[in-house]
């Protein structure tokens, strides 16, 4: 009998380390505090493809990497961009607010911003949107908050530039000079990959920092001892 609430209770510890080292990143455990507990809120991630599907597989791969990751990654055509942008609009609306980030290459990258300008008109914010040799010189939009663009000057990428009102953090990366990269190739770099993900990472964790001070009780502030004032008078 004691033999066995032993192999019970090891199972029961192994469940729960097994639980806690699964738990992706995207989705992240609540942080316990002393007095409270803060859940990060779920990055979701949509990916677009550039012409005909055909030249931009890498958006589909770096898809499948961002899901092992622990994040909702989905993949769509460019030509998809009103009804995604829909979508994220719905869910605000009804007060559902994941962290969303935007990847598109080539026409792809286009209709990233595209999705932007509409959802700027219902002041939806977009955390992250990394671009892969967008085909046009866009701006961004004011409800932008971050914004990585690759590119290449080929004929194809194009920089791009702050729109009226833009506040936050826009990166032109020129790779021109790397040789290994193409029009049809810069989407599939896993160099390039590799510090998408790093990006993310790096705002979700800023987002569960901020929640966790956000959700802190604030220390009463202490009056400072009024200096006496001097007498005056005659003695």
């Amino acid at each position: 009998m004691i033999a066995f609430r032993r192999l019970v209770t090891a199972s029961a510890i192994c469940g729960m380390v097994c639980l806690a080292v699964v738990t992706p990143i995207g989705h992240a455990a609540a942080q316990t505090g002393t007095k409270s507990a803060v859940a990060a809120r779920p990055v979701e991630v949509d990916l677009f493809r550039g012409l005909a599907d055909i030249f931009s597989r890498g958006m589909d791969t770096l898809t499948e990497k961002l899901n092992r990751q622990g994040y909702s990654a989905r993949v769509y055509s460019h030509t998809n961009w009103q009804s995604v942008a829909q979508r994220i609009a719905a869910r605000y609306a009804r007060g559902d607010k994941p962290i969303v980030v935007l990847i598109g290459h080539s026409l792809g990258a286009d209709a990233t911003l595209q999705i932007a300008h509409a959802l700027a008109k219902s002041n939806v914010p977009i955390e992250l949107i990394v671009t892969f040799d967008g085909t046009h010189p866009h701006q961004v939009p004011d409800n932008v908050r971050h914004l990585v663009n690759f590119y290449q000057n080929n004929g194809f990428g194009k920089r791009i530039s702050p729109g009226p009102g833009f506040v936050g953090e826009l990166n032109n990366v020129d790779l021109t000079a790397d040789t290994s990269l193409s029009h049809v190739t810069i989407d599939k770099s896993h160099r390039l990959h590799a510090q998408v993900i790093a990006k993310i990472a790096d705002i979700a964790n800023k987002d569960i920092a901020a929640a966790r001070q956000a959700s802190e009780p604030k220390k009463p502030r202490t009056a400072k001892p009024k200096a006496a004032k001097a007498q005056t008078g005659k003695q």
